[in-house]
C-alpha cells in the first residue's frame, strides 16, 4: 500500500474530512485532494505538514520493517 493510501485510510478511519486536514496541514485543498488520490507525489515537506496536521509522528505511516532494513543498510555501509 502506497503512502497516500495509508494516509487516506487513516483520515477516513478517524472520521476526519479532507478539507479539515488540508487546512490543519497548511496545504491548498485542491493540492491535498490530488495528493490523497495519488495524482501527485507527496513531497517530504508536504508529508511532514500532513503528519503535523494529523498530529502523528512522521514514522507512523511507514512499516517498521522498512525502517529497520534501511538502518541496517546504513550500518553495513559504515562498517
Amino acid at each position: 500500500m502506497e503512502i497516500h493510501q495509508k494516509i487516506r485510510n487513516y483520515i477516513q478511519k478517524s472520521g476526519l474530512k479532507f478539507n479539515f486536514v488540508a487546512e490543519k496541514s497548511d496545504i491548498n485543498p485542491k493540492r491535498f485532494y490530488r495528493l490523497m488520490n495519488g495524482d501527485s507525489p507527496i513531497g517530504i515537506d508536504e508529508y511532514e505538514k500532513i503528519c503535523a496536521g494529523l498530529e502523528v509522528d512522521p514514522g507512523y505511516f511507514f512499516n517498521q520493517n522498512v525502517l529497520v532494513s534501511k538502518n541496517l543498510e546504513s550500518e553495513s555501509k559504515t562498517a
